[in-house]
């Protein structure tokens, strides 16, 4: 058992948490920026919420909506940008690992995906790839200063094959307004 959680699951599905339009702007053109010099593949713009779910069937989607139809929006800490020397980590903002994050990130654990032992780091990626450090450090250090907090307002149900490059959102859920 141990040895499938070692091992990275190239084929699955995802939730992801997605920036308000308004707040996704400038994010949107630092990734390009980054894209554009290091030719990464292209991806939406998310922050991992959970998954892997290896199957989910009409089921699984329907109690996904039900429990992000009673999630209000909300914002989360955009903290700096960060890299690390792995494909999917290389080049990214690190979010802060909020309580109420972790309370929304809760509310998903009775769904059927795979339970991973690895530590959650929320983080919204700007490249996947191997590159050298050298440059990713130069590139963070031209790249523009982050806003300090950027507003959620939507889960995503992503379809994940990393085996060619393909990330496809099969449903989008709006999250709720705030109550008065």
């Amino acid at each position: 058992m141990k040895n499938i959680l070692n091992k990275r699951i190239e084929k699955a599905y995802w939730l992801w948490l997605e920036i308000s339009r308004k707040d996704i702007k400038k994010i949107q053109k630092i990734k390009n920026l980054i894209n554009q010099k290091l030719k990464g593949p292209r991806f939406n713009t998310h922050l991992t919420l959970i998954g892997p779910y290896l199957k989910l069937n009409q089921n699984d989607i329907k109690l996904i909506k039900k429990i992000s139809k009673k999630i209000e929006k909300f914002k989360i800490k955009l903290i700096k940008y960060d890299f690390t020397d792995k494909k999917y980590t290389s080049l990214y903002i690190k979010v802060k690992k909020s309580k109420k994050l972790s309370l929304v990130r809760k509310k998903f654990f009775k769904t059927n995906y795979l339970k991973y032992y690895s530590k959650y780091q929320p983080h919204i990626s700007l490249y996947y790839g191997e590159t050298d450090t050298k440059l990713k450090k130069k590139i963070i250090s031209k790249l523009p200063k982050l806003n300090k907090t950027v507003t959620i307002d939507k889960l995503s149900i992503s379809d994940v094959n990393e085996r060619i490059n393909k990330w496809k959102i099969i449903k989008r859920i709006k999250l709720s307004e705030k109550k008065n």
